[in-house]
């Protein structure tokens, strides 16, 4: 009796043992989702580095694939200044552009086509006095207010386009220490469609994803200085 007695605790002890095991476990499990970038799949943008800017006091994040610059290249109605519909008497600072996805052809669909994050600032009183007022003369459309991490951002709708050729997207703006921070979600690209269909076009469906993708970047936005 004593000898199954002794079985039975030692099995019961082994239950409680894997048991316990298990709890542990899946805690851990269960965390892995608020302290992790979700794995990358299809239309998603990977794996994330975090670019810290200590002048305007901000941190973001972008995918590690993505092209970093402190510099706007400009395009067909993409320009280089530092915003989107800025004054062209005012002065600002293109400070980072995350280019998370380009493709130039000369056979396929699209001919060209990228999808970026740009921020910018300016200190300058004119751009400081109209951050946070929609461009009328330029066609900006005003959307709802967004609060990203803390802070409240004005925000726009903008776009272009002629010669089979456009530019759009959306300009997040505030004012913070005195300069107007613009950050903007922007795709640019052709819609010329006369070429012979290939293997290598894209679909209207993936750039678009490319283009809502750059809202994780746009999301992880915060400054260190509130």
């Amino acid at each position: 009796m004593t000898r199954h007695l002794l079985a039975l605790c030692s099995a019961l002890l082994l239950v409680a043992t894997l048991l316990a095991a298990w709890v542990v476990w899946r805690g851990r499990d269960d965390m892995s989702p608020q302290t992790q970038i979700p794995a990358q799949t299809p239309g998603e943008l990977g794996t994330f580095s975090i670019y810290t800017n200590g002048e305007y006091g901000f941190s973001v994040m972008y995918p590690n694939s993505a092209i970093i610059d402190e510099t706007f290249d400009q395009a067909y109605f993409l320009p280089s200044v530092w915003r989107m519909n800025a004054l062209p008497t005012a002065t600002g600072t293109p400070v980072l552009a995350i280019v998370t996805f380009v493709t130039e052809s000369d056979h396929s669909y699209p001919r060209h086509f990228s999808s970026q994050v740009r921020i910018g600032a300016s200190a300058d009183p004119k751009e400081v006095a109209r951050c946070e007022e929609r461009a009328t003369e330029q066609g900006e459309v005003e959307l709802p207010d967004v609060t990203i991490n803390g802070t409240a951002f004005k925000a726009f709708s903008f776009q272009d386009a002629g010669m089979m050729k456009y530019v759009r997207g959306v300009s997040y703006r505030t004012v913070h220490e005195g300069a107007c921070i613009a950050m903007e979600a922007i795709e640019s690209g052709s819609s010329y469609r006369d070429d012979p269909e290939s293997s290598d076009d894209i679909p209207d469906e993936e750039l678009q994803a490319h283009y809502d993708n750059l809202q994780q970047v746009v999301q992880s936005f915060s400054f260190a200085r509130i």
